[in-house]
């Protein structure tokens, strides 16, 4: 068992020879008797009498605001209470006697019950990070004291409780400590044998035998000439364990036997023993009062009867009340039972359909991340095909059915990407990004996106930006990107012949945020006053009848979502036939840098390229396509269906880069890539993949990818990455 601290201040005061005492004086006497009481009780195992002496000193010491008394007496409950394992109320008086030290500026006494704490987590709730917290807390107050006796208590208790974890590294500066402490004149016999036994454990552990068992010796002739019983106990067990670990078999079952045999003496001599005598007496005290005072109250229940009878029929009504009170009682508690059974049904059924709803939105979020790779697969061929025509065929660029197939493609792909979005705010699976960007570039390329949907329909775009915002913002450029392209998007879809006006207006500057307010107006068909609160509902189309036209119904939803992440809202204007305006605000940091520099390098660049580039890639027509597009550029390409034809290739080949598609069969392509990574950490790997950004980004880089391509791509930003991957220093 682990130090404790000393449990009873046994402070004696002279008593007054005056025949006279005042009322404080005779106070003070009945607190210096109840602590005599106390540490006397304490020290006999007699817990029930320590507690009681103590509770009655404390009500005296309230009486005067003794503090330093009160202090003293909440530790001494709360070492009686911990004898006989009422953890709950020890802790309680400890936390008091805290405060009343900390009141008093006793830091001796706050030393003593830190370490207290320590020994209820330790041996009580068995929480070491708790114990090992208090312990260093009571090291921290004693170093200040410098006082090597207050020292070596919570010094030891550290090293125990570590060794008790086995974390013997960590317990070892703590023993040694312990060990330079107990061999001065604040050392007593007791520390003395267990910090012989802690380090006889800690060499044990180390398999240095020898020194753990002269430790254990050590440790045994201390135990016995103090008699302590408990770390006998302990000794004996491990010095067991000793002599199993030296191949000695017959001393280890000696060794044991005492261990077994100092382990009955100490349960049946003196706690079992102490605590059932403490117990019956207190069982016996309690009796005896309530015998006393049963009589007293039926002395007096007489004299009342003998004095009238008339209390007596008043008793007897409210006893026939109380018979009707405890009949209603029961049939309340009747109800309240059937209440509650019903309740945890409910609860129950509530647990199951939550827990059924959880494995819904799993499934769900796997099903569209399937979906998103299978459909995104088939579309890269068609776009990559068509990417390749253009170059392949100049003329093609100009004819209106490449153009309608590309602008097919393009929608496709943007039907995808809506749906998969809507799906990922709903999960909360998007957050936002903080990088720097140039607002007017990004409003430039939203709006050239559309040239194609802009002169089918004869539009005209109007770009307005107010001069006070600045060139350069801090904040997440993608997901206001995808605000402006559906907004812009609906209003080129639904009119025809007109004019679209993005205007964006400095509304509000503090240091470096700005507040912008984005407008986009059109002069189309409007929107009905009746229809216009369902707009930002999804799959919610407002087709005139006359015409049809094209969409899933997100894009408005998306936008009101993605405006939320921004802590914004979106205000709508509109008119039936006389056009629509969308309004909203956005607040972004000002970028202290003074313009981005364009990292992009001219594609002429890479003509003619004496680069080597490995494509791993499971899809055949994914295969030609990257291949021709490569080739067309230079590049002498290699082709790898499946990661383990790519690991061979990559052993007998030098490569400049290598491409690495992710799902694959028999082995993807982060596993791929990290078996690359075992032999080779220079090569460029870049990941090319159809799963959305936010679901992969981290597992590749982890991987130890240098980039990534999302699956369908746009020729240039695809050649732009593979140039920034080979010639790094370059951009």
């Amino acid at each position: 068992m682990k130090n404790t601290l000393p449990t009873i201040l046994c402070i004696f005061l002279s008593f007054s020879v005056w025949s006279q005492k005042s009322e404080k004086e005779k106070i003070k006497d009945s607190i210096q008797k109840y602590f005599y009481i106390t540490g006397s009780s304490f020290e006999k195992y007699q817990y029930i009498e320590a507690i009681e002496a103590a509770n009655k000193g404390i009500t005296f010491a309230h009486q005067i605001n003794d503090i330093r008394n009160l202090a003293t007496l909440h530790n001494d409950l709360g070492l009686a209470y911990n004898g006989f394992s009422e953890f709950t109320k020890s802790k309680e008086n400890y936390l008091k006697s805290l405060v009343y030290a900390a009141e008093e500026n006793n830091d001796t006494l706050r030393c003593w019950v830190y370490n207290n704490l320590g020994n209820i987590y330790s041996e009580g709730y068995k929480n070491t990070d708790s114990a090992l917290y208090y312990y260093k807390e009571s090291l921290k107050i004693s170093e200040k004291l410098k006082d090597t006796a207050e020292i070596l208590t919570p010094i030891l208790n550290i090293g125990w409780t570590y060794i008790d974890e086995e974390k013997f590294d960590t317990a070892y500066p703590y023993l040694v400590n312990s060990e330079k402490m107990i061999y001065t004149k604040h050392g007593d016999k007791s520390a003395k044998a267990q910090i012989s036994y802690l380090l006889g454990r800690y060499f044990l552990a180390k398999e240095n035998y020898e020194l753990a068992d002269t430790y254990y010796k050590t440790a045994i002739n201390f135990a016995e000439e103090e008699k302590l019983l408990d770390e006998l106990t302990e000794i004996y067990q491990h010095y067991s364990a000793l002599a199993e670990k030296q191949g000695k078999p017959e001393v280890a079952y000696d060794r044991l036997r005492k261990h077994l045999k100092y382990k009955d003496s100490l349960f049946n001599e003196i706690k079992i023993k102490g605590n059932q005598d403490a117990l019956v007496r207190f069982s016996v005290d309690e009796y005896k009062k309530d015998l006393e005072r049963s009589e007293i109250e039926k002395r007096d229940q007489q004299i009342i009867i003998d004095k009238t009878k008339q209390i007596s029929y008043v008793l007897m009504i409210a006893g026939f009340i109380l018979i009707l009170l405890l009949i209603n009682m029961f049939k309340n508690y009747k109800f309240r039972n059937k209440a509650l059974t019903k309740l945890r049904l409910k609860n129950s059924e509530l647990r199951e359909a939550k827990e059924e709803a959880e494995e819904q939105a799993k499934l769900k979020s796997q099903f569209f991340s399937t979906v998103s790779h299978e459909l995104r697969t088939p579309l890269y061929g068609v776009v990559g095909l068509t990417s390749l025509l253009s170059e392949d065929f100049p003329n093609l660029k100009e004819n209106e059915n490449f153009k309608s197939l590309k602008f097919s493609s393009k929608y496709l792909l943007s039907l995808i990407n809506n749906v998969l979005q809507i799906n990922k705010i709903e999960s909360e699976g998007v957050k936002l990004g903080r990088i720097p960007f140039n607002i007017k570039s990004l409003v430039s390329e939203v709006v050239n996106s559309f040239s194609f949907a802009l002169n089918q329909n004869e539009n005209k775009v109007h770009q307005k930006i107010d001069p006070k915002i600045p060139e350069v913002l801090i904040g997440d450029s993608v997901r206001l990107s995808q605000i402006l392209i559906n907004l812009i998007g609906n209003a080129i879809k639904f009119t025809e012949s007109g004019n679209i006006w993005v205007e964006l207006t400095s509304v509000k500057q503090e240091n470096l945020q700005h507040t912008i307010q984005f407008s986009i107006k059109d002069d189309g068909i409007g929107i009905p006053k009746e229809k216009q609160e369902k707009v930002f509902d999804k799959f919610i189309q407002l087709r005139p009848i006359e015409k049809n036209y094209q969409g899933t119904g997100l894009g408005l939803s998306i936008v009101k979502r993605l405006l939320l992440l921004f802590e914004s809202d979106i205000t709508l204007k509109s008119e039936h036939k006389e056009g629509t305006e969308f309004t909203f605000d956005i607040t972004f940091e000002e970028s202290k840098e003074m313009s981005i520099k364009d990292t992009s390098l001219p594609i002429n660049v890479i003509d003619n390229i004496d680069k080597k580039i490995l494509i791993v890639d499971d899809n055949k027509i994914n295969q030609v396509i990257t291949k021709r597009i490569l080739q067309t550029k230079g590049y002498q390409c290699d082709v790898a269906e499946d990661g383990f034809v790519a690991l061979e290739l990559a052993k007998s080949n030098e490569y400049d880069l290598i491409l690495m598609d992710i799902n694959m069969p028999k082995i993807d392509g982060i596993e791929t890539t990290k078996r690359i990574r075992l032999t080779d950490k220079n090569t460029p790997i870049i990941a090319l993949t159809a799963v959305e950004e936010d679901q992969i980004k981290d597992e590749i880089y982890e991987a130890g990818m240098n980039d990534f391509i999302i699956k369908p791509y746009d020729l240039e930003e695809f050649h732009q990455i593979i140039l920034k991957s080979l010639y790094v220093n370059v951009i």
